[in-house]
């Protein structure tokens, strides 16, 4: 039938594919990935070709670059000597083989050269024979199956198209059935999963559509939707839906136009039809505003969008800008502060010495003090004491290998690798002739007075039990007077303003009388310098104001 096609088409186009894969592999991510290749490659594996015998050095010198070490030896003369002509140990560079002597060290390429080298001449002579080459079995079907296979990656292409249909085997009738294996399948392989060329959603297809006739004289209305399919209109929404109901609307409203050939209702008609495309305009006209305001509301969120996103943009961007000043601003005051440390201490440093006098340094004083240079040098100085800790590690081979300890550990006496300990024997207090020894009394009575301490300190002091007839009584302490100040009398206060200010006339009379005396000695000087073409001047006399002309 048509509906089973689509269905046909889709199973063919979806192909499983079955992996199998052992059961240990799902740990191996939890392991590292290994190297692209080892020290030793161009001597174990066999596929490891390297191009020339001067390659085959190389590699050798970088794997022994690789295992060897470099080792200190201490020089027991100048062990703890810190001159550079006389330095505590020496290096030494400890070769470590882990290749076993049965490996054939040569290069491998010699034999390749001889067979070049016989193809070539052979061309040349006939009759020389070439000894011929057997590979060994590779057993691809055997022990050898799993390094032809690997798990697919995605996509998986196919050589073959995808829409080619396979003839299904009709199986003979009177053929014999396949003898059973000897291990069910489900034990030989494993499905850890089914890859297909196709998602599920892209394998669906279109409801189906049957075939239908339609009788003659009749238009259903089921017709009219034939334009609706899958994806565009179907399922349907209250749009269709709105459409729809119009479209009957305007079958039931054609249904009760008049007929053209009736000439007496052609004005009724054309009345219907002009109200008819009034209304038609009218709702397209609502549907016009309707997707205009709909493309309104879509504008302004997209507007509103676009500022949401230009105020993030330059929120960021002045967090960025504050982030940078800030860090600024912190490595300016970090400098300043480093630059007044050094001030501080060049000042402290030049008052230690402030007459400038040459002093000899007390190697004394350095070496019991400390705190000097010579025992905690500043690292400001240029002496870092953490970067050569290692120097004066003595390193002995008795004690950094497996061997040296067991032969320090056979050097060694019976007496510390097997101790021996004895019971104690019991003190004695007493004399030969029955009396107690004077250190025996002496340690008693220590013992007694220690006991009479430890008792002491245990015991809990008793609180002082109160009075019962006499209480103390606190005294309160009286608040101190409050100080009052006595208003002057306004005829005080008038006779010291009128004191004040006879005091400033005698003062400026007085200063008037200093400028004067200082002109009249100096009056006759004045005129002098004046000279002789001006009016004759008259001096003032004492005790009269005169001007100068």
């Amino acid at each position: 039938s048509a509906g089973l096609e689509p269905r046909q088409k889709a199973a063919e186009m979806t192909q499983s594919l079955t992996v199998t894969r052992r059961r240990g592999a799902a740990t191996s991510r939890y392991r590292r990935d290994m190297a692209p290749s080892r020290a030793f490659d161009f001597l174990y594996d066999p596929l490891y070709t390297l191009s020339s015998e001067r390659d085959h050095a190389q590699a050798t010198i970088q794997a022994h670059l690789l295992n060897d070490e470099m080792k200190k030896l201490p020089v027991f003369q100048t062990m703890f000597s810190n001159l550079v002509h006389y330095p505590p140990y020496t290096m030494k560079l400890e070769e470590k083989n882990p290749i076993p002597p049965f490996i054939d060290r040569r290069w491998r390429g010699r034999a390749q050269q001889r067979l070049e080298a016989l193809q070539k001449l052979a061309l040349s002579q006939p009759s020389l024979q070439i000894p011929r080459m057997e590979y060994e079995d590779p057993e691809v079907t055997g022990r050898n199956r799993w390094k032809y296979f690997e798990r697919p990656f995605i996509p998986f292409h196919k050589q073959i198209p995808l829409n080619v249909v396979y003839a299904v085997t009709k199986p003979e009738p009177f053929s014999l059935h396949a003898l059973p294996s000897e291990k069910p399948p489900y034990l030989i392989s494993q499905t850890v999963g089914t890859q297909t060329d196709y998602r599920d959603s892209e394998a669906q297809t279109d409801p189906y559509s049957p075939e239908y006739v339609v009788s003659s004289g009749s238009i259903p209305e089921l017709l009219t939707l034939a334009t609706l399919t899958w994806g565009r209109g179907l399922p349907a929404t209250q749009a269709e839906v709105e459409v729809i109901e119009r479209a009957r609307e305007k079958r039931a409203w054609e249904a009760t136009l008049p007929p053209l050939n009736d000439a007496a209702h052609l004005a009724k008609r054309r009345r219907m039809m002009e109200e008819m495309e009034r209304k038609e305009w009218a709702f397209r006209e609502e549907e016009i505003e309707e997707l205009q305001e709909v493309r309104l509301e879509l504008l302004k969120a997209l507007l509103k969008n676009r500022e949401e996103k230009r105020n993030e943009l330059d929120v960021t961007r002045l967090d960025n800008r504050w982030f940078h000043l800030t860090r600024e601003k912190e490595e300016k005051v970090k400098k300043i502060l480093h630059e007044h440390t050094k001030a501080i201490r060049k000042i402290i440093a030049k008052g230690k010495n402030v007459e400038r006098k040459l002093e000899k340094r007390d190697m004394i004083k350095d070496y019991t003090d400390y705190e000097s240079q010579t025992y905690a040098p500043l690292s400001r100085i240029g002496y870092f004491p953490d970067n050569h800790a290692d120097r004066y590690v003595v390193r002995n081979v008795y004690l950094n290998t497996y061997d040296g300890l067991l032969e320090l550990e056979a050097s060694l006496p019976d007496s510390i690798t097997q101790p021996q300990t004895r019971a104690p024997k019991p003190r004695c207090t007493t004399t030969k002739d029955g009396f107690t020894k004077r250190s025996a009394r002496q340690e008693m009575v220590l013992a007694q007075v220690y006991q009479t301490l430890q008792d002491k300190k245990i015991q809990v002091q008793e609180p002082r039990k109160p009075l019962r007839l006499l209480q103390k009584v606190s005294k309160l302490i009286g608040r101190p007077a409050t100080p009052t100040l006595e208003a002057p009398s306004l005829i005080e206060e008038e006779r010291e303003l009128a004191v004040i200010t006879l005091q400033k006339l005698i003062r400026g009379r007085a200063v008037q009388n200093m400028v004067s005396s200082v002109f009249f000695s100096f009056g006759h000087r004045i005129l002098q310098q004046q000279g002789s073409g001006r009016d004759s001047v008259s001096l003032p006399t004492r005790g009269t104001t005169q001007s100068l002309h």
